[in-house]
């Protein structure tokens, strides 16, 4: 177990590390696609669903966890978003639509075509899946929709993935950094949000009655 963990921390270093410093290598010279605005419209809308899958806790949690489920998934996607924008802003790795070979079809801006690592909008969406499932997993175990939304939200953050590549936006190895980044955060940030309130008599409560207000104690 300890050989899986050391080298899951391993390819995910080497991930990291190698591939926007090498132009092409082997991995994403396998899957390099002209651009398609089609696909990438459509990733669009895969993400945007990803990311709405955490307003299954409205059906899913008692009013009273609403606020700090929000807070906690507002936290989680700023975190992930920063993540994403510094990495772009400091790594700099051309689109494969800019290829020699492979740039007939280009989109209409092109300002982040120096931004293809990692893929933002593979990162976004399994910060996602992996803050739904952990939430799920943590707080409502026996809840009869954890296992179809979480489901669904994992498919959606895949095939986020397989779009980004297939429309021409991302490498393999943009998209793979983007899963493994994005998952950590989303891993992370319902644990961080039990450390902060884990005395529930000091978290933020949504009440609802004949009148609907919230509570915080500090």
């Amino acid at each position: 177990m300890k050989h899986t963990r050391k080298l899951g921390i391993f390819l995910i270093i080497f991930i990291a590390v190698s591939s926007p410093l090498l132009a092409i290598n082997w991995l994403d010279g396998q899957a390099i696609y002209p651009y398609n605005e089609n696909l990438s419209l459509a990733s669009d809308l895969t993400l945007g669903l990803t990311m709405s899958a955490p307003a299954s806790f409205l059906f899913a949690s008692p009013a009273s966890d609403w606020v700090e489920t929000g807070l906690s998934y507002g936290v989680t996607s700023l975190a992930s978003y920063s993540m994403r924008t510094v990495l772009k802003n400091t790594i700099s790795r051309q689109r494969p639509y800019l290829l020699p070979d492979n740039d007939a079809t280009q989109p209409a801006d092109t300002s982040d075509s120096n931004q293809s690592f990692p893929s933002g909008h593979t990162l976004m969406a399994f910060s996602s899946a992996a803050y739904t499932q952990t939430v799920f997993s943590l707080n409502y175990p026996d809840s009869p929709y954890k296992r179809a939304v979480t489901a669904a939200t994992w498919a959606l953050a895949a095939t986020t993935a397989v779009l980004r590549v297939a429309s021409g936006n991302h490498f393999v190895t943009d998209v793979l950094a983007g899963a493994a980044i994005g998952s950590v955060l989303g891993f992370a940030g319902p644990y961080l949000t039990r450390l902060v309130f884990k005395d529930k008599e000091n978290a933020p409560t949504l009440m609802i009655g004949p009148t609907v207000g919230m509570q915080v104690s500090l």
